[in-house]
């Protein structure tokens, strides 16, 4: 009984807790929303991390908070869901190869090996180039190879695939995925 009322503590510790990576130090902070304790911890002591009631878990980056929502939705569903419940909030937008890393290493804890996620890259129909969806500049991609494979006459999104090491696919706006917020 006694381990059940640990786990259980454990549990709800993580789902209200935010984790912020400090890239300098190598560190974690884990900031709890209800004790407003703030917690310092080697990044390799982060073992378990769990989805909260509504199916998501937030991340601290490099001063932007990443939100991993496991309910699919179509590539626009969750871009409009991304600016609904976050101000400035879009899908994901990815600038560096950490960056990448980082979120991969984080979905993939919650999800299972394979799954495909939605991040903020998109290209219009008739456009050569892909976009973020947070109009940052488009300076990074890790493309898997033959991708993109889409024809330049159709809308395409980007997905990153949680199964090593992270790479990006381009597909079919239209289909349900998880996907990434950033804010």
């Amino acid at each position: 009984m006694k381990t059940l009322f640990v786990f259980l503590a454990l549990i709800v510790a993580v789902q209200s807790s935010t984790i912020e990576l400090d890239s300098e130090n190598g560190e974690e902070t884990v900031e709890s929303e209800s004790s407003g304790i703030h917690q310092h911890r080697p990044k390799f002591l982060m073992k378990m991390v769990a989805l909260n009631e509504t199916g998501s878990f937030s991340m601290k980056l490099e001063g932007t908070t990443y939100t991993f929502y496991s309910n699919p939705k179509t590539f626009d569903e969750a871009e409009k869901q991304c600016k609904r419940l976050h101000k400035r909030g879009h899908l994901a937008s990815i600038h560096s190869h950490r960056s990448n890393t980082v979120l991969l290493s984080v979905v993939k804890r919650v999800t299972s090996s394979g799954e495909e996620v939605w991040i903020g890259g998109k290209r219009n129909r008739f456009h050569r180039h892909f976009h973020w969806t947070d109009g940052t500049k488009w300076d990074y991609t890790y493309w898997h190879r033959g991708s993109p494979a889409h024809y330049w006459w159709s809308v395409s999104c980007v997905v990153v695939r949680t199964k090593d090491p992270g790479y990006w696919h381009d597909t079919y706006c239209s289909h349900n995925r998880g996907y990434i917020c950033e804010f």
